[in-house]
């Protein structure tokens, strides 16, 4: 296993963390946002739509790097046959 192979795959984790973590703040976001808008129409209200894309970005982003990683880690050198 090398050392990039590792730091590609623990990249990839913390992005996915962080991932969760912003998605779980736009579940937030958009559950008072729904509220507010139940509430009080007359107002102008911000939209997390562009929260939730980036939050499927960078999750994408965080499972393409840690698969990557953890492949690299996987990879085998192939055997060399003596003649």
């Amino acid at each position: 296993m090398t050392i990039f192979a590792r730091i590609v795959a623990l990249i990839g984790l913390i992005l996915i963390v962080g991932a969760a973590v912003f998605l779980a703040k736009t579940v937030i976001d958009i559950n008072q946002l729904h509220a507010v808008a139940n509430a009080n129409r007359s107002t102008i209200f911000f939209n997390p739509v562009y929260n939730v894309l980036w939050t499927a970005g960078i999750a994408l982003l965080g499972g393409l790097l840690a698969g990557t990683g953890l492949g690299l880690m996987m990879r085998r050198r192939t055997a060399v046959l003596k003649t």
